[in-house]
């Protein structure tokens, strides 16, 4: 693969220069450990948030279906 045909996924794109932009804000105020922990947690979020929060819907749906189904065959 070669640097020309290289594509970052388009989420790394958007969290990336988010995640320098905060870590720079907050440098003055706790310095660069801080600011660089802040800004790593806001890559993080906005990389994998959204497959975290799909994951964890469809587990409790799945939690909530066995569940329903366990209830129904009590009922009987």
């Amino acid at each position: 693969m070669s640097a020309a045909s290289h594509h970052p996924p388009r989420s790394l794109i958007i969290a990336m220069p988010a995640g320098v932009f905060v870590t720079i804000r907050l440098v003055p105020d706790n310095g660069w450990g801080p600011a660089a922990l802040v800004g790593a947690l806001l890559v993080a979020l906005i990389l994998w948030g959204p497959a975290l929060l799909r994951a964890a819907i469809k587990s409790l749906a799945v939690r909530i279906a066995a569940k329903a189904k366990a209830a129904k065959e009590s009922a009987k």
